[in-house]
């Protein structure tokens, strides 16, 4: 058939369109081109009307690039291809159809002028290489295939510059027309692959019902809305891309679930406005989704006779939400506790994503616990569980607090199977204030808190005196009121991740075992092995210590004895970050420790390959340290120091006694620890042997270690190794040779609970640390 050409004003085609539908059945519009003040459409078969409705939609919502922007362009729009995108609606792993547009920058000036193709960029070429590369290999999500296209568009083949990739899968929502992305990407200099603007998720025409409307007709029966969504996700434009195998997909994009919660939302609200049913499609996605930024388009096609339907369009960021809520509700934030389980695959990376996540959407954490390792209950052929409680700060109500949690464990991978079942991820509202409710989803306080020590005990961590808000009765008490389980049943024990290469730290198990930290300072002055570790030797050093025993490395490049100078800041990163990274690419993976009270130090140390800070000020040398070990998520060890080194030898007065002087000074790191961010189950602890405590109150301090390690009930650190109180009571002056004096005192910290002892001599200590923990710990 042969197409025909129409001209109309612009202001009002469909009228007309729709006229010569009518008169004409056989054809229907197609390409439609900007001139204004008028709009050229091309009429062609109806047999193309499917091509034009998925194309013609998809940019209305992602504008496609103009030549007039200064580039000529070469396209390929709306190839059909059969490609392996995750999976289809149904859940399945199947291929689906998609259709593909690609952009292409590239001058045609030659070409045009010689009528010679190679001078250009052949979309034949473009359309068989990126369809062999689609049909021929399977994809975990859209975003993985239209980043392997743009990275194939941009690569030797094909050679463009700079392309922009839509991917729309048609069959990919059960209730809505298609989903798919919107991506462009392009070259540098160097060849590296760059992201341009925004990458756009989007759903197209998700068809639901509500009811919606200001007259009293349209608030008798549910009517039709369709809802466009595109979901923006922000790029660092100089970061190189790659395209990473089974792809590098951001679950908060996932289109899925973003269209479940606005589908849950919308068929359960009832609004009177088109606006407030947009702003709150937009707050279930930026908030209860953690997108940062989302337009959101509505339609009411059956609002108008005459028309094919009114509609919103907006676009919000996720800030103007929480800052919506912050100057709406100024008294309205709740204090929450909330439980967090998982015994399915790694736990403790579950339970760091989980609470991060629980951040990302506006929750303020406040808190954290330690963690446990518990039995199963109810259900007892499952593996253990890891488990913690969190305080928390929201503005949500307690229903909507409850579907945001029950959408992180969705996001974080949950597949409810059974009740009290293995899960990946498990969160669980224990208090909200102190509120009594009661709903058929929902009953606070948890119903089963009571009889589950694996909650309590993470509980009392951090709120040990708060009452039970029914029975106003401390959940110190109920804690103590659990029964113990019977003898089949393993106890409760905390779990102290340190590094992946070493077993977690377990200070309740009486039967641990102790860790040795081998002491490798690479300074010129410190008191005992000043000048002999540097960077020449730190590799053999680092593996004669690991054979004789060594569990961790703990590296220092400023000395902290009495009276010293401190090193510079660059003094300090020059000895410790060239060692570092020697270690690690020697292939050593014994957890390594800085030994810095310098936030940039310990930033540098991590970013190079240490895996916990040993700051012997907790944190009190420098202001910015406990915020850097929060944001780095490692472990610190806050060690009990007066002062600073050249002032701590005048601070040694403890009219109390220095146990409880200790034991209370500690309590107060670690409070500010937690408030900076730090996860309470990254902090261990350390009495600081030596540092500003004299001979008789060191002595105190290891007769009456049991008293400081039960006092709070972290991880503990022992550095006895060598101090000056050993030399002085075996008469050695030399630092060096109080391996038999520094014995007794190792023997004594595995006595009185210490998890961890720092030692110069690990093989002598190593054979020491055995045998206290056959006598003491067996």
């Amino acid at each position: 058939m042969t197409p025909r050409l129409l001209l109309f004003p612009l202001s009002s085609p469909r009228p007309l369109i729709a006229l010569l539908s009518r008169r004409a059945p056989g054809l229907t519009p197609a390409i439609s081109f900007p001139a204004p003040p008028l709009k050229v459409a091309c009429l062609m078969p109806a047999s193309k009307q499917f091509l034009h409705q998925k194309s013609s939609s998809t940019e209305a919502m992602h504008e496609s690039p103009s030549s007039s922007e200064g580039n000529d362009l070469i396209f390929v729009r709306s190839l059909n291809l059969k490609a392996t995108t995750g999976v289809d609606s149904w859940g399945r792993k199947r291929p689906q159809p998609i259709l593909l547009t690609l952009w292409l920058r590239s001058s045609i000036a030659l070409a045009g002028s010689t009528d010679h193709l190679p001078y250009s960029i052949n979309y034949g070429t473009v359309t068989k290489a990126i369809t062999a590369r689609v049909e021929n290999d399977a994809f975990n999500s859209l975003e993985h295939l239209a980043e392997d296209v743009a990275h194939t568009a941009l690569g030797p083949d094909i050679n463009a510059g700079w392309v922009r990739v839509v991917v729309e899968k048609p069959r990919a929502l059960l209730r809505a027309d298609a989903a798919g992305i919107a991506i462009t990407r392009r070259k540098n200099a160097e060849g590296e692959v760059l992201a341009e603007g925004s990458d756009r998720v989007f759903v197209k025409d998700l068809r639901l019902v509500t009811i919606i409307g200001v007259n009293p007709w349209e608030r008798e029966e549910k009517q039709a809305v369709v809802i466009n969504l595109t979901m923006h996700k922000e790029n660092n434009p100089r970061r190189p891309l790659e395209v990473v195998e089974g792809g590098n997909f951001d679950p908060h994009y996932n289109f899925r679930s973003v269209a479940k919660r606005v589908t849950e939302h919308v068929e359960a609200s009832d609004y009177k406005t088109v606006e407030a049913f947009v702003t709150a499609v937009a707050k279930e996605a930026c908030v209860g989704c953690g997108i940062s930024k989302i337009t959101v388009r509505a339609e009411k096609p059956s609002a108008l006779t005459f028309a094919e339907g009114p509609g919103v369009e907006i676009t919000r960021e996720r800030s103007f939400f929480l800052l919506e809520e912050s100057a709406a509700e100024p008294e309205g934030k709740h204090d929450v506790f909330i439980a967090l389980g998982s015994n399915v695959g790694d736990r403790f990376k579950a339970i760091k994503e989980a609470v991060a996540e629980v951040e990302n959407r506006g929750i303020k954490v406040k808190r954290t616990s330690s963690l446990y390792q518990s039995a199963p209950m109810y259900y007892l052929d499952q593996p253990t569980f890891l488990n913690g409680v969190i305080q928390a700060e929201t503005t949500l109500s307690p229903d909507d607090l409850l579907k945001t949690l029950k959408d992180i464990e969705s996001l974080l991978g949950r597949s409810k199977s059974m009740e009290n079942g293995p899960r990946s991820i498990d969160l669980d509202i224990l208090l909200y204030d102190n509120l009594v409710h009661e709903t058929p989803h929902l009953t606070i306080p948890h119903r089963k808190m009571l009889e589950r020590e694996f909650v309590l005990r993470p509980l009392c961590d951090i709120s040990p005196n708060k009452p039970h808000p029914l029975t106003s009765t401390a959940f110190k008490h109920h804690l103590d009121a659990i029964p113990p389980p019977p003898p089949s049943t393993p106890p409760l024990r905390t779990f102290a991740f340190l590094s992946p290469h070493l077993p977690p730290l377990d200070p309740s198990n009486p039967h641990r075992k102790t860790y040795i930290m081998a002491i490798l300072n690479l300074t010129p002055d410190s008191f005992s092995d000043g000048g002999e570790h540097t960077t020449s030797n730190i590799v053999s050093t680092a593996r004669e210590l690991v054979a004789a025993g060594a569990d961790i490395l703990d590296l220092g490049g400023c000395s902290v004895r009495p009276h010293a100078t401190p090193a510079s800041l660059e003094e300090e990163l020059a000895r410790v970050i060239p060692a570092i990274k020697s270690l690690r690419e020697a292939g050593i993976e014994t957890p390594i420790s800085i030994d810095t009270y310098r936030a940039a130090v310990a930033k540098a140390a991590v970013s190079a390959g240490a895996d916990l800070i040993n700051d012997v000020s907790a944190g009190t040398l420098d202001k910015d340290m406990l915020k850097t070990a929060a944001d780095l998520a490692v472990p610190i060890c806050l060690m009990h120091m007066r002062g600073d080194p050249c002032t701590m030898g005048s601070l040694a007065s403890y009219p109390t006694g220095v146990i409880p002087a200790v034991i209370s000074e500690l309590s107060e790191r670690v409070r500010a620890a937690e408030e900076a961010g730090v996860r309470r189950w990254n902090i261990l602890l350390d009495p600081g042997i030596g540092f500003a405590k004299d001979m008789r109150q060191n002595l105190e301090l290891l007769r009456g270690l049991a008293e400081v390690t039960g006092g709070i009930a972290l991880p503990w650190v022992l550095g006895p190794s060598r101090k000056g109180f050993v030399g002085r009571i075996t008469g050695v002056e030399v630092a060096k040779e109080r391996a038999w004096g520094t014995a007794g005192t190792v023997a004594a910290c595995v006595a009185g609970g210490a998890d961890v002892v720092r030692v110069h001599d690990v093989a002598e200590m190593k054979k020491v640390v055995d045998m206290a923990d056959a006598i003491w710990r067996q």
